[in-house]
């Protein structure tokens, strides 16, 4: 039906990639995403999105924006800052993205490449209470972004920091980026707060890798900046899209609606929209610097009328998920996802529960960076004690997604016959080797016999994870800057502060 109108699916980007053994979400895992779309499903929601955005719009309140989809051909609206971008824009925008993108850590061993079914976690941002070590709710303030960033250094399966925790400061972002380049050597993601600083933030990372060209090359540093829902690009947010793109540094222009309230209702025009918004993202950027790395998402939460609050971690928000997985995957583009989150006020079993049904979800749909673990409350309130129990979930759904290793020698037909009927298979080292290959550990969850559990104090898992953070924290040092360096970055912030330029 969508032939006749001038319109062809858009081929999905990647074949399953061949796979050994061992290699982890960090590599592809074996099995297979959770796809929740038909094809023709897939199809009919990208048809929709253009025709939103060539029919309705959006409103660009930003004049070089508007110069730029002018002279692309758009029409645009000089009064209202209505732009209807027409189709094959869109799509060619679609196709000057990259569908590779490396998202560097100071240490290249922390290095992440975003592509294909490679899954990454990492922390959210914004959060501006925190449940402390001590259970008490309370405000966040510099040093708990201190202490999330020292805590997610430390632990081995978050793959990318967000400053986690927010205070009221002025020029936060500078404040949130200084403590994270001071604190660890995995890749970044700063926030846009709407305001002027981001030039700023460039320049704090450039200092940290030895240049802006070097920061090009070898980029530390994405910026998360969300559209206003409904179909909005405000003023700042999209000159903070503009000049990331000229830098050629990662963007997630990723809108965080509500279902019902900014956003349809139903789940698919719900999806339609989310992708409306990032996609018209996606144009600016492009015209501003043709190539520049964008990342796809949409994260819709929904709203909960009787309690008349945004809910995550509910079904819908995790068929969301899925399907915005997927749309990336069927655009070609890296994806953006949330999981290990929950709508509980503390650390309790319906968190255990949301945080853990969330987190598989967005590993199981394929997506390249996972945010938000360690957020409770909606998005209000962090806490430490999550994020160590993330880490956990994390390396447990690695190991899941990694799937059965079928070689002559996992097959272990000689072994088999070697030890028959009635025999053990304690002594041999084919079940050293597998055990230690195969065979997920953990290291929180207990599955000790009673008497031991007791002779070890019988604490329960939230006892356990907050003796673990409490223990990291105390314990571990992240690899510091020099001197030089650490003394360059404060001297740009309090030259920001003074209002003098830099």
């Amino acid at each position: 039906m969508f032939e006749s109108c001038g319109i062809k699916p858009i081929p999905v980007a990647y074949p399953w990639p061949t796979n050994t053994y061992g290699e982890t979400m960090k590599g592809y895992p074996k099995i297979g995403m959770f796809d929740i779309l038909s094809r023709d499903e897939l199809y009919s929601i990208h048809v929709a999105t253009l025709e939103l955005l060539e029919k309705v719009g959006v409103m660009v309140d930003n004049e070089k924006a508007l110069t730029l989809f002018l002279e692309a051909g758009a029409e645009v609206d000089p009064k209202t800052k209505i732009v209807r971008i027409p189709q094959y824009l869109v799509e060619e925008a679609i196709k000057w993205a990259p569908r590779s993108i490396l998202f560097a850590g100071r240490d290249r061993r922390l290095d992440l490449r975003l592509e294909g079914r490679r899954v990454y976690f990492g922390l959210g941002g914004g959060f501006i209470n925190i449940i402390d070590l001590d259970g008490k709710r309370r405000p966040a303030g510099k040093g708990d972004i201190i202490d999330a960033v020292r805590l997610a250094d430390a632990l081995p399966n978050i793959d990318f920091v967000m400053p986690c925790f927010s205070y009221n400061t002025p020029h936060i972002g500078l404040h949130e980026l200084d403590v994270m380049l001071r604190n660890t050597e995995k890749p970044l993601v700063c926030m846009d707060y709407g305001d002027v600083d981001v030039i700023r933030y460039i320049e704090l990372a450039s200092v940290v890798v030895g240049g802006e060209t070097e920061l090009r090359k070898r980029p530390i540093l994405c910026m998360y900046v969300e559209p206003i829902s409904p179909l909005t690009h405000g003023d700042t947010h999209t000159e903070n899209l503009m000049t990331f793109a000229r830098a050629n540094l990662p963007i997630v222009p990723v809108p965080c609606p509500i279902m019902g309230a900014t956003i349809p209702a139903s789940l698919a025009g719900a999806i339609v929209q989310g992708s409306a918004e990032t996609l018209s993202g996606n144009v600016i950027i492009q015209l501003t610097s043709k190539g520049a790395p964008v990342i796809f998402g949409a994260s819709n939460a929904i709203m909960d009328m009787k309690a008349q609050v945004r809910a995550v971690a509910g079904p819908e928000y995790l068929i969301n998920n899925l399907a915005i997985a997927q749309l990336g995957r069927y655009y070609g583009l890296p994806t953006w996802s949330s999981g290990g989150v929950s709508t509980s006020k503390v650390l309790d079993g319906q968190a255990y529960i949301e945080m853990t049904i969330s987190l598989f979800v967005a590993a199981a749909s394929g997506a390249n960076l996972i945010h938000d673990v360690g957020l409770l409350e909606r998005g209000i309130t962090g806490c430490l004690d999550v994020i160590t129990i993330c880490d956990e979930l994390a390396s447990m759904f690695r190991r899941f997604l990694d799937g059965v290793n079928v070689t002559d020698e996992t097959l272990a037909l000689d072994l088999m016959a070697k030890v028959g009927p009635g025999g053990s298979y304690l002594v041999h080292e084919h079940t050293r080797d597998h055990v230690r290959r195969e065979h997920w550990f953990p290291t929180l969850i207990d599955r000790h016999r009673w008497e031991r559990w007791m002779a070890e104090g019988s604490k329960d898992l939230s006892q356990r994870v907050n003796e673990k953070t409490r223990e990291i924290l105390q314990t571990h040092t992240p690899r510091p800057l020099s001197k030089d360096i650490e003394e360059r970055l404060t001297e740009i912030i309090r030259e920001v502060e003074r209002g003098r330029r830099v």
